[in-house]
């Protein structure tokens, strides 16, 4: 009698449980929903930008592949600070798949849905090698922003993505 007392009391403690653990796991699912829900009216406000960052194209397919590894992460990270009601930003890791199938800056700006395109370029001008940034407007082409850096062997790669990072939020008027 005394096992069959112990089972049933087992049986009774394990039925408690597996409620309260249906319970907690019904709760959550509620709540997430009514959160989700809640957050979900929250729309991107119409003055929302968004700015799509190309990778760096270097002077060569050599040259750019690495030297410049990480510099337009680093620059959407930096612009993706932001709060992201205001500005928007688009990465490399989403750019480069459209860069590489040949899509045009602009047209990879429309068809991402962004305001505007950045993009860098390394530039050898006789003996000097040159990196241009340039800010587009997606919708007529118009240069926001324009910026040539000296890029020689011994150039200060983290001041230069500060320079630039802190340029272009200047003229984006996003706090730093």
């Amino acid at each position: 009698m005394e096992d069959s007392a112990q089972l049933e009391a087992r049986k009774a403690g394990a039925r408690r449980t597996l409620t309260a653990l249906l319970i907690i796991v019904a709760a959550l699912f509620l709540g997430s929903l009514a959160f989700m829900v809640v957050r979900g009216d929250q729309k991107a406000p119409e003055e929302r930008r968004v700015i799509a960052v190309l990778p760096v194209q270097g002077s060569t397919p050599e040259a750019g592949a690495g030297r410049y590894d990480g510099f337009g992460q680093y620059l959407a990270a930096y612009f993706g600070r932001a709060d992201p009601m205001d500005l928007g930003v688009f990465g490399p890791a989403s750019t480069a798949r459209l860069v590489e199938a040949g899509e045009e800056p602009l047209a990879l700006g429309r068809t991402l849905g962004a305001d505007m395109v950045l993009v860098a370029r390394e530039v050898a001008r006789d003996l000097d090698v040159v990196l241009v940034v340039e800010l587009f407007h997606v919708d007529d082409g118009a240069t926001i922003w324009r910026g040539e850096y000296d890029v020689g062997p011994d150039m200060d790669r983290s001041a230069l993505l500060l320079e630039v990072a802190m340029e272009v939020t200047d003229v984006l008027h996003a706090p730093r």
